[in-house]
């Protein structure tokens, strides 16, 4: 039987984000390799189990398909081999736990090298890593209380690169290329310092191949053989039912199209959810203030209040209290975790009259003096025993 996401990282089912982030960063500490010596092997296996876990319920849509459906919900946003490094996406998370474990840099050169040494790849060269993917974008976008209740499909343009229609990406009008003479196809040049009996080498990227080691040949017309166009297209996504704000959505192969026909990068979207004129969001709940006046409230009445879905009716009981709050069962949020709505909780002002009219202020007066005849009969009946 497959470990529990929520017991591997040591937390509840119904715990928060941030309680979710910090028990992650924890037992990634706790877990590292470089700690654990005596025992790599297992301390590497166990960091690879964390970060798994923490992928899927670090996300909303992930962690809700997860809770339904258990791992087979959350199967598709791996491979088949399962879990990878290149499956993580929450490198910003964590990366300056990291560099507190290292002074700023991983026994590898890089955060990335770090975890491919983890999760049982082998460390790619760097032109490697220059032709693998292209790079992440990451954006904004505002939705409402509305479109989080409905679980709602959002469209919005993006400029973005993406690979050139002409040569397919390689950038050539041919489709050749050949070894870039600057580097001689390593992808990277050595310069030497010497400082008397001492020298310093130093690597950096082949700037005339962009660390490929590959130059084009009969370069493309149409994308100058840069491989990629930059175009405004329409992307569409689903927001998930109940999202928090700030939640992060991952649509991969969204971003940057990759150099000579590689793989392109994925796009990151944080939700912002946009104030509410009416209502306030407490976690699933919706919380909304209304009012009635002293009479109303003394005598009960049906009153009409706004959801996010349409009006309904409520009947406000005799004798309501000012603050006093009614609940509307299931008119609230999606709970992301488990099935069913939050609730609209409606807080009850009483309206105090600031002028009376002759008739109104004699009525009163006449309630009041109905009232201090009902005190007195009381206190006579304290005082007879």
């Amino acid at each position: 039987m497959a470990e529990d996401y929520y017991d591997i990282l040591g937390v509840s089912k119904d715990a928060s984000k941030d309680e979710i982030k910090k028990a992650y960063r924890k037992k990634a500490k706790k877990y590292h390799p470089d700690r654990n010596p005596d025992d790599a092997e297992k301390a590497r296996e166990k960091f690879k189990k964390i970060s798994e876990a923490y992928e899927v319920l670090a996300d909303d849509e992930k962690r809700q398909r997860y809770d339904r459906y258990g791992k087979q919900g959350v199967e598709q946003d791996f491979g088949s081999g399962g879990f990878q490094w290149s499956d993580f996406s929450h490198r910003d998370d964590v990366e300056d736990l990291f560099s507190d474990l290292f002074g700023g840099r991983s026994r590898g050169g890089g955060f990335e090298d770090l975890f491919s040494e983890f999760f049982g790849g082998r460390r790619a060269s760097r032109r490697q890593k220059q032709q693998r993917r292209g790079s992440n974008l990451k954006m904004t976008l505002e939705v409402s209380l509305k479109d989080i209740r409905e679980g709602k499909e959002k469209n919005f343009k993006l400029n973005r690169q993406t690979q050139c229609d002409e040569c397919g990406g390689s950038g050539s009008k041919s489709g050749g290329t050949k070894t870039c003479p600057n580097c001689g196809g390593s992808g990277e040049v050595k310069q030497v310092q010497r400082r008397g009996i001492q020298q310093l080498i130093t690597v950096s990227q082949c700037s005339e191949c962009d660390g490929t080691g590959q130059i084009v040949e009969n370069p493309c017309p149409k994308c100058n053989g840069s491989g990629v166009l930059n175009k405004r297209e329409k992307i569409s996504i689903e927001v998930p039912p109940g999202a928090q704000d700030g939640t992060r959505l991952r649509v991969r192969g969204k971003g940057d199209a990759g150099k000579r026909g590689a793989p392109p990068g994925d796009l990151y979207i944080i939700l912002r959810v946009k104030p509410h004129d009416k209502f306030k969001r407490s976690r699933n709940n919706l919380i909304m203030e209304t009012e009635v006046t002293m009479t109303e409230a003394a005598l009960g009445t049906k009153i009409k209040v706004p959801t996010l879905e349409d009006k309904v009716e409520v009947k406000v009981p005799e004798g309501t209290q000012p603050g006093d709050q009614l609940r509307l069962s299931g008119k609230g949020l999606p709970r992301p975790n488990r099935r069913g709505y939050g609730d609209l909780i409606i807080k009850i002002n009483v309206v105090i009259p600031e002028e009376l009219n002759k008739e109104q202020k004699q009525l009163l007066e006449d309630f009041a003096g109905i009232e201090k005849e009902k005190n007195k009969s009381w206190f006579d009946k304290i005082r007879g025993k």
